[in-house]
C-alpha cells in the first residue's frame, strides 16, 4: 500500500471537510429561516504566483435550486468576447440583429459591442444580456462556454430576461447577426436553436427544469477567478481573451463600465467592502429578483495585502441577508490575514533568534 498517497488522501478529505465546516458555523445564523449559497475564495501567495483556498457553505459547491437572476449575465459577456475573436471581428464592432418571422427576415436592432457589455455592468441591462445571449446562440453558449471541462460542470443558460420587442428573443426563430467593424467586410452569423434543453441535463429545478437558467455559486466565484487572474493562470484555464478585453470587463474605459462599479446593485459593497475594506478595489455583478438576491463579488485590499472572491444567494428579494453575508465573510478573511501575518512574523523573529543565538 501507498502510505503516503493515503496520507495526501486523508489530507485532502480533512482539509475539505474543515473548509466546509467554517462557513457553516459562519453563515448559519444569519436569517436562519432563509436558504442560502454561498462560495469564498480566499486568495494568498504572490501577485504573480497566487494559489487559492476554496470554501462552500453546506452543499453549495454543486447546488443549482436558486435562479441566478442578472449574476449570470457575465457569462453571455465572455462568451460574446470570444465568440467575436473567433470570428476575427475587433471588439469595437457593431452588430445588426435580426429575426426570421413568417418566412422573411426582420431587422429588431443595432447595438455595438462594448455598449452592450458596459450596460450590462452599469445597470444590469436585461436587453442587452439579452442581445449578447441572441448573439451567441442557445446552442453555442451551452457547448462551446458552459461545459466542464471549462469550470461549468452545473451551468445552462436557455432564457433571456425580456418580454418585448425588439430585443426579446424568442428560441425557437432563427436569428441573423451581422457585425461590421471599421472599414472591414461584414461577417455575418446564422443560427437556430436544436430544441435541446441543456437546463434538463444540468439540473435546473428553478421556475422550469427544461427553459430554466441555473448555475452554482461556486461556478459564479470560478468564472470571476478566471477573468480577475487571467494573466497568472495556466492557459488551460484561461478565457480566450485578449489583456484589452480583460481589462474592458474589469476596468471599463472611455466613459464605459466594467466590474469595477459600485452602482449596480452593490449589496456585498455597502456591508463588507465599505466598513471593513474601505479602501479596497471592488468588482462585481449583482442580482435581484422578487425571491432571490444574490452578488458575486472580488474584493482587492492592497493596503492590508487581502484579497478574496465571493458568490452568494439568498433566497429572500431583501438584499439584507447577502449583505450579512457578506459582512461576516469580510471580517472572518480580516481575522484571517491579521492571524496570518502575524504568525508568519512570529516565525521570522524565531527564526532571527535561533540564528543570533547560533
Amino acid at each position: 500500500m501507498d502510505y503516503r498517497k493515503a496520507a495526501l488522501l486523508l489530507l485532502v478529505v480533512l482539509t475539505s471537510s474543515l473548509h466546509a465546516a467554517v462557513l457553516d458555523d459562519l453563515l448559519a445564523d444569519i436569517s436562519p429561516d432563509v436558504k442560502k449559497w454561498a462560495t469564498v475564495v480566499r486568495v494568498q501567495g504572490g501577485r504573480s504566483d497566487p494559489n487559492f483556498a476554496w470554501f462552500h457553505y453546506r452543499d453549495s459547491a454543486d447546488a443549482v435550486d436558486f435562479w441566478p437572476a442578472s449574476t449570470i449575465k457575465i457569462y453571455t459577456v465572455a462568451a460574446a468576447l470570444e465568440y467575436i475573436n473567433e470570428l476575427g471581428v475587433p471588439t469595437d464592432c457593431a452588430l445588426v440583429f435580426e429575426r426570421k418571422t413568417d418566412g422573411r427576415w426582420v431587422l429588431d436592432c443595432a447595438r455595438t459591442m462594448r455598449e452592450m457589455i458596459s450596460e450590462v455592468f452599469r445597470r444590469s441591462s436585461n436587453e442587452d444580456y439579452t442581445l449578447l445571449l441572441r448573439f451567441v446562440g442557445i446552442d453555442r453558449i451551452n457547448t462551446k462556454f458552459l461545459v466542464p471541462e471549462r469550470g461549468f460542470p452545473h451551468s445552462a443558460l436557455m432564457r433571456d430576461y425580456i418580454t418585448y420587442r425588439p430585443p426579446l428573443y424568442v428560441n425557437e426563430e432563427p436569428q441573423r447577426i451581422t457585425l461590421y467593424a471599421g472599414g472591414k467586410e461584414p461577417v455575418q452569423v446564422q443560427h437556430c436553436w436544436s430544441g435541446l434543453s441543456y437546463a434538463e441535463q444540468r439540473g435546473a429545478t428553478i421556475l422550469s427544469s427544461t427553459t430554466g437558467n441555473c448555475t452554482s455559486t461556486r461556478e459564479l466565484a470560478d468564472c470571476l477567478r478566471r477573468i480577475m487572474f487571467h494573466h497568472v493562470l495556466p492557459p488551460s484555464q484561461r478565457y480566450r481573451l485578449t489583456d484589452e478585453q480583460v481589462r474592458f470587463i474589469t476596468e471599463g474605459g472611455d466613459g464605459l463600465t466594467g466590474l469595477e462599479n459600485k452602482d449596480a446593485g452593490p449589496y456585498a459593497w455597502e456591508e463588507a467592502a465599505e466598513t471593513v475594506f474601505p479602501d479596497a478595489r471592488f468588482f462585481h455583478k449583482g442580482g435581484l429578483i422578487s425571491t432571490y438576491s444574490l452578488d458575486v463579488a472580488y474584493i482587492d485590499d492592497e493596503k492590508s495585502d487581502t484579497r478574496f472572491l465571493v458568490a452568494l444567494a439568498a433566497a429572500s428579494g431583501d438584499p439584507a441577508t447577502v449583505r450579512q453575508m457578506a459582512k461576516r465573510i469580510a471580517e472572518w478573511v480580516r481575522d484571517e490575514t491579521k492571524s496570518r501575518i502575524a504568525n508568519h512574523e512570529d516565525a521570522g523573529s524565531a527564526e532571527e533568534t535561533v540564528n543570533s543565538e547560533s
